[in-house]
């Protein structure tokens, strides 16, 4: 075989390579796909961007998104890319009760109302982060008090907020307080001098929205 022959050759079949690369990473010619992805950014503008360069809209159903989620990307033939959610992972996922990280000066009593837990949830859209179970406090508490320490970073709200629990004082004295978390994730709790100090609350019903 002459030199020029081989030469024209190798030069079709690496074309024919570097056009099928082309076909399998342009959606424009591989059709509408979807794939996993992991993300390195999340916008202000509803977006994530993979570290693979992908820019994604969310999906309504994605609440809360952080770098480092493991999702499922899908993207059409024009080259759209819709991010659709994350994947099950070694964190808690979607709807998962979690132990609430509790202060030394906190604990939680694994009796009639059981222990102090969190999950995040999806409500008309909205990230919303539920709670329930009981704290008792081993020093009381006699003003607004840091309980745990930080929720992670999909499960802080952009702003403070603040609702209503059941609190004690005493074994027959009952009543409310005011709980709070901020927006670093930090749950506190309310109390006040003798005999309006909190002793014990539930979380039961509490939540707040992101």
């Amino acid at each position: 075989m002459k030199s020029g022959q081989a030469a024209t050759q190798a030069l079709a079949a690496a074309l024919r390579r570097q056009a099928a690369q082309v076909g399998k990473t342009t959606p424009a010619v591989r059709g509408s796909d979807w794939y996993r992805a992991i993300v390195a950014t999340v916008g202000a503008d509803g977006t994530v961007t993979t570290t693979d360069g992908i820019v994604a809209l969310r999906d309504e159903a994605y609440q809360a998104p952080a770098v480092g989620d493991v999702i499922r990307v899908t993207v059409s033939s024009a080259g759209a890319a819709v991010a659709l959610g994350r994947y099950a992972g070694p964190t808690a996922s979607n709807g998962a009760w979690t132990d609430i990280p509790l202060l030394a000066n906190f604990t939680t009593p694994f009796n009639v109302f059981g222990p102090a837990q969190y999950r995040l949830v999806t409500v008309a859209g909205s990230g919303r982060v539920e709670l329930r179970g009981s704290v008792a406090c081993t020093t009381d508490v006699i003003a607004q008090t840091p309980f745990s320490s930080a929720l992670p970073a999909g499960c802080r709200p952009s702003y403070a907020r603040t609702w209503t629990v059941r609190r004690q004082s005493s074994s027959d004295t009952k009543g409310v307080t005011a709980a709070e978390v901020s927006a670093g994730g930090v749950l506190q709790i309310h109390g006040l001098t003798t005999p309006n100090y909190t002793r014990w609350f539930a979380l039961d019903g509490s939540y707040y929205d992101l």
